[in-house]
């Protein structure tokens, strides 16, 4: 993928009119507690895919509050010869939902983002995956 050369996207206006001008649709790329990156591709002239990107640093107070929210989220699943693990950071759709609830979801999103980037690799599926833990991302500690 190529980015495109007529100059940097200043903000989520100029990616949203550079999509409607290509024809393509704005799509959320990447999501941390810090930003959330977006992104839109369209057909370059000589076929190959030309990217816009916008990344759209979060004010400090809203940062501290999705790092409260965030979770690590530990799937597993059994493939042919053993058992594979991944793991995701998440934050929960619902930011005002309660505890239980917001683990909750935070397992749903993990799995489905487990699926969408891996099930051709080892075939990890919503049906398939297992959450094992999920915790704070603030008190996440590797075993």
């Amino acid at each position: 993928m190529n980015t495109d050369a007529s100059g940097a996207i200043a903000d989520r206006e100029t990616l949203t009119a550079w999509a409607r001008e290509h024809g393509v649709r704005v799509r959320v790329a990447c999501e941390d507690w810090e930003s959330i990156t977006y992104e839109a591709v369209s057909p370059g002239p000589d076929g190959t895919a030309v990217v816009q990107r916008y990344r759209c640093a979060l004010p400090p107070d809203v940062v501290l509050r999705r790092l409260r929210l965030t979770y690590v989220v530990g799937l597993c699943h059994e493939t042919g010869s053993g058992e594979c693990n991944h793991v995701r950071r998440v934050v929960p759709p619902v930011l005002s939902a309660a505890d239980e609830a917001a683990r909750h979801d935070a397992g749903l999103v993990a799995a489905a983002l487990v699926e969408a980037e891996r099930r051709a690799v080892c075939g990890a599926t919503v049906d398939n995956l297992t959450v094992y833990t999920v915790q704070h991302a603030q008190g996440w500690r590797p075993f």
